[in-house]
């Protein structure tokens, strides 16, 4: 019996031994500790971006057949100390014209129009109508004129009004083109408002019911909808158009059913990444029809697509970006490499993040971006751009000069301090606001006021 036991014990040891090679091997292996490094980068990228008060949110990346990353930053709502998590629904804006572009391209596959039908054919009292066609829609190179700029139509963005179709096309239907239809890229929301319309004018569905169908029920995209202002969900975040460790700015929700197809839509990231898969597995329209639909146009842009040329491989994009919400959605599908990114703050960085990450991925050179610090300026250059300077609406903004320091105030607002970053450039403490003077010789001076998406401009009295 003893020599039995000792084959025992050997046998014992040779598959401990056995266990722990594997072990060892699996722990060693240079993927998994590659992959580990990569996890580690890319958490640092984001964490610089949150350093900066340009990140909040969620990110997921695959790459190589595996999520790599899913992982969530920041508050879903500072006020109730409630984190960002990987369920969190967010806004992703003008992302939606990839959806809405997609549903005119299983159309084209299915035979019931033609990229160069003219709009005239779906909206026969469109003005040049038949000048205009799908393609110059879905390209952005209609000519049509930007519905943002209208002024009452931006204001209706900040109230829960239901707006009727025909009063929303009336918003910009007969403005002037910009430009002869297929001679140059503008973008604009309007061209992808027309695309609702003519996907509603075919399938004899509402907008939303048409992309539920062609995308979002086959990809089982469950969290995904079209009325932020309506759901009710526990992970549905609260839009911020800036936030910090001591300060938070919510922001209205943009009404739905002025953005419609050019912005309404919201999501998850585990949705997004759903989508992703639909996309790079052809399970919405064929490989044929998605190479021309990520085929770009002017200023590479495609169907609903930005393409760019980065580190030599083609990386089709979009961004989204309203008031209190971003997204960034980038991929390589020979790569098969994702970047998902959704924040419930205005943050015009995203895409530079996404980009980072990708440098990342791909073992390209970078770098992270640093708080704005501040530089001391002469004074007499500090003095030049004190006075007061008239905005378009008559309001008027003052820039005070005091014992070497610039301050600005709106109206009668308290004043606050003005930190120059460079001679002609400004910034406010924890604060959204980048303020910047044109002086030359001969004409007024004029200054230039960004915080979030809103750009003004005023000139010195």
């Amino acid at each position: 019996m003893r020599p039995q036991f000792h084959i025992l014990i050997l046998q014992c040891l040779f598959c401990l031994f056995c266990t722990f090679c594997s072990t060892f091997k699996a722990q060693t292996n240079p993927n998994n500790i590659n992959q580990e490094k990569k996890k580690q980068e890319i958490d640092s990228i984001i964490k610089a971006f949150v350093g900066i008060n340009k990140f909040n949110g969620t990110a997921l990346i695959h790459y190589q057949n595996k999520n790599i990353f899913e992982r969530s930053y920041g508050w879903q709502d500072a006020e109730k100390k409630i984190p960002n998590q990987d369920k969190s629904v967010y806004q992703i804006a003008s992302l939606t014209k990839s959806f809405t572009a997609l549903v005119i391209v299983k159309l084209s596959e299915e035979g019931k129009l033609s990229f160069k039908d003219p709009i005239s054919k779906f909206i026969p009292d469109y003005p040049r109508g038949n000048e205009i066609t799908i393609e110059h829609l879905l390209t952005h190179t209609s000519g049509i004129y930007e519905v943002l700029r209208n002024k009452e139509y931006f204001n209706l963005l900040h109230t829960g009004k239901s707006i009727a179709k025909s009063k929303e096309l009336s918003f910009f239907k007969n403005e002037p083109l910009d430009f002869e239809p297929g001679t140059q890229f503008s973008y604009t929301n309007s061209g992808y408002i027309l695309l609702g319309v003519i996907i509603e004018k075919i399938t004899g569905l509402s907008y939303e019911d048409a992309v539920r169908k062609t995308i979002l029920d086959p990809l089982k995209m469950t969290h995904t909808g079209f009325n932020y202002r309506a759901l009710k969900s526990p992970y549905k975040t609260i839009p911020y158009s800036y936030i910090s460790k001591t300060k938070q700015e919510k922001t209205q929700v943009w009404n739905s059913t002025l953005t419609g197809p050019a912005g309404q839509i919201y999501s998850t990231a585990e949705d997004l990444y759903n989508y992703y898969l639909g996309l790079r597995d052809y399970k919405i329209i064929s490989k044929e029809a998605f190479k021309k639909a990520t085929t770009p146009y002017l200023s590479g842009y495609a169907y609903g697509w930005f393409i760019d040329d980065l580190y030599g491989k083609k990386l089709i994009n979009h961004g989204g970006n309203i008031e209190g919400s971003t997204s960034y959605f980038a991929m390589l599908p020979d790569e098969d490499l994702c970047i998902i990114l959704l924040n419930n703050i205005t943050s015009k960085k995203l895409e530079k993040a996404g980009n980072t990450i990708l440098a990342a991925l791909l073992d390209q050179p970078y770098t992270l971006p640093q708080p704005k610090k501040e530089v001391i300026l002469n004074p007499d250059v500090l003095k030049k751009y004190a006075g007061d300077y008239q905005l378009s609406d008559d309001r008027v903004i003052h820039i005070l000069y005091e014992n070497g320091q610039l301050f600005i105030q709106n109206n009668k607002d308290p004043k606050v301090r003005m930190l120059a970053e460079k001679e002609d450039a400004f910034f406010l403490p924890d604060d959204d606001t980048e303020i910047s003077f044109i002086f030359k010789e001969g004409e007024k001076g004029v200054i230039t006021i960004k915080k979030g998406l809103s750009s003004k401009t005023a000139e010195k009295l």
